[in-house]
């Protein structure tokens, strides 16, 4: 598949298979700045960035995404010239594919944790762990073959403690640079019009103020982005609240759900703080 995967894009026009990587991928925005913003401007870098040139800077990108150091990468790229014989944008073709194979893998994995009752659940240890086996080079705002994204899955972890679920989102974001506004999707492999769903709608939803307050003064949230989606209800599981909201608009609802349902004000306390946190960010 992975080779399939390079074959397709190698016949790609080199204009078009940047702007693929640009849309799908992280790193080689670094270079695009260069590439397209300051090149047009300077004929002599223009110059420069003819021929294999570009593909160097993108492929260095990828290396900064990883943490090697810019010698690494070098001697790297001698090696490959000498043993694989491969220009600069193959290797980028082949970071790419891999990069993505080794993220859909942890994707999935991570997945099933979030999901996992014990001795299996979710943990910081075992996140870390995932990340050793399918990494270090992973694209932590990928979303997998279902929509999801490592930090909504994150948020919608069962069978675990908030502390739990808090401890692995300060990981995603603070060591591997995850975005709290990419959202998840729902349906976008069956039809044109994704359901979208930001971690922090879920996290609101959920009843989590310490998540809600850190993605928010640390993750950088945007508060008022709305999600789709459909969360059961604490006192009554067998019922749910679903539809189109922002996170404020979400958590009242879920409030107003679970006052119907029988909730008390000791129920509440934890989606009261969410409210509280959100009502003050909008002020």
């Amino acid at each position: 598949m992975q080779k399939m995967s390079e074959e397709y894009l190698a016949n790609l026009p080199d204009a078009l298979f940047y702007n693929i990587l640009s849309y799908a991928e992280i790193p080689p925005n670094i270079a695009s700045l260069i590439c397209i913003s300051i090149a047009p401007l300077c004929s002599s870098l223009n110059e420069y960035l003819q021929n294999d040139s570009i593909w160097e800077l993108v492929l260095g990108a990828y290396s900064i995404g990883t943490g090697n150091s810019s010698s690494s990468n070098r001697r790297q790229r001698r090696q490959s010239k000498r043993l694989r014989r491969t220009t600069a944008k193959e290797d980028v073709m082949h970071a790419f594919t891999v990069r993505r194979a080794n993220t859909d893998m942890a994707l999935h994995d991570f997945g099933e944790l979030a999901i996992s009752k014990t001795p299996h659940q979710l943990s910081l240890a075992r996140f870390r762990a995932l990340v050793r086996n399918y990494g270090p080079d992973l694209n932590f705002d990928q979303r997998s073959v279902l929509g999801g994204t490592f930090l909504v899955d994150c948020c919608r972890a069962r069978y675990v403690k908030e502390s739990v679920i808090l401890s692995c989102i300060k990981d995603l974001i603070q060591r591997h640079g995850a975005s709290s506004n990419v959202s998840a999707t729902e349906g976008h492999l069956y039809n044109h019009n994704p359901k979208y769903l930001p971690p922090l709608v879920v996290a609101s939803a959920r009843g989590m103020p310490s998540v809600v307050r850190y993605l928010i003064q640390d993750g950088g949230a945007l508060v008022d982005t709305k999600g789709t989606s459909r969360f059961r209800l604490f006192k009554k599981p067998s019922r749910s609240i679903g539809g189109t909201f922002t996170a404020l608009e979400f958590a009242n609802a879920m409030k107003q759900g679970e006052i119907d349902n029988g909730a008390t004000p000791q129920d509440l306390k934890s989606l009261e703080k969410c409210i509280q946190i959100l009502i003050q960010q909008q002020k």
